[in-house]
């Protein structure tokens, strides 16, 4: 009889195991699936002139930095790396993995490159410029996702600025798609939060408003009151908890000039409509809770409505200047954003 029971507990807790082993796997194949970036290797850019091979080791550089600050690979260090080094006096020689020795591929696979970055710095003497030419190759099938190139102006090659900004602008053009997608997504994202914080926030300033005078003398209003104030806390605490990652993440999409437009809308919600108007608002909703209580009392009741109204006015007026001003700001920054991805 006794032996059932120890039975069942342990069925049951190969079960719980089991599921929790599920669980871990499913959580872990999930993290890595988020975390996941291609692994990418830079080699050298080749160029056919010796006397601007030192600037295509500087552009190699600039466009591997600026590879980085992408945040969309993982780019395998080449100074880190000596079993392939040891093959850099090919590199001038080798523009594609085609080209590549047997023995280069096992290694770069060793160091688990997935994708490797070819590039070439070429002179047109006709024209008077120079051309970088970049693009991506399958370390494993060969396929060439993406191509692309910049001209650069002769005279401004041994311009450290020019030649990083070349490089910035050459990793623009190569994932012009994926960046376009960030921005819809990015926009989406924030513009969803911002018109729901205004739709809110515009709702508060309704049940405060004039209509008062007649809600105050109906029960449903107190409820409507609260669930109002307690759908804004729930918008505002996210844009005040979350606030600064928002504004970053937007900066990095968008860039420096959109992301102080954008914390300047964010101020405006957090300083001039919260600070100075919405929490005056606390003082009136203690005023509505002393008029709900003071039942019996008409005289103190009617008083107590009095300042709700005087006060509920006087607020709301400053409130909605202070909306109308966001809001203003935030139609002409979104305008702005929205022209341009309908350009690009």
């Amino acid at each position: 009889m006794k032996l059932k029971p120890m039975r069942n507990n342990v069925n049951m807790f190969i079960k719980s195991l089991g599921l929790i082993l599920i669980v871990a796997t499913q959580l872990v194949v999930t993290v890595q699936a988020q975390n996941s970036k291609t692994n990418v290797y830079v080699w050298d850019f080749k160029t056919g002139d010796e006397t601007i091979e030192k600037y295509a080791e500087k552009f190699t550089d600039d466009f591997e930095t600026e590879l980085i600050k992408l945040d969309k690979y993982t780019v395998l260090q080449r100074r880190n790396h000596n079993l392939v080094l040891a093959h850099r006096n090919m590199e001038n020689a080798i523009s594609n993995v085609k080209n590549l020795p047997t023995e280069t591929v096992d290694k770069l696979k060793t160091i688990k490159a997935e994708m490797v970055v070819f590039g070439e710095l070429m002179e047109d003497t006709d024209s008077g410029i120079y051309e970088v030419t970049v693009f991506f190759q399958n370390l494993g099938n060969g396929e060439i996702p993406k191509k692309e190139s910049v001209i650069i102006q002769k005279a401004l090659i041994k311009s450290n600025t020019h030649r990083k900004d070349y490089m910035k602008n050459l990793i623009g053009k190569l994932h012009a798609k994926e960046i376009i997608e960030a921005k819809n997504k990015q926009f989406g994202f924030i513009s969803k939060k911002m018109d729901t914080y205004m739709i809110r926030v515009k709702d508060v300033q309704t049940a405060f408003d004039d209509t008062i005078v007649n809600a105050l003398d109906y029960e449903e209003y107190f409820k409507d009151l609260e669930n109002t104030i307690k759908a804004y806390n729930s918008i505002f605490s996210d844009l005040n908890d979350n606030g600064e990652k928002y504004l970053l993440d937007f900066e990095s999409v968008f860039g420096k000039a959109y992301g102080k437009d954008f914390e300047s809308v964010y101020k405006g919600i957090i300083d001039d409509i919260h600070k100075k108007h919405i929490l005056k608002l606390n003082d009136i909703r203690k005023k509505i809770w002393d008029y709900q209580k003071n039942q019996n009392n008409k005289k103190e009741r009617e008083r107590i409505k009095k300042d709700i109204i005087r006060d509920s006015k006087n607020s709301t007026i400053g409130l909605n200047t202070a909306i109308d001003n966001v809001e203003n700001d935030m139609d002409k920054l979104f305008s702005k954003i929205k022209e341009d991805l309908r350009e690009s």
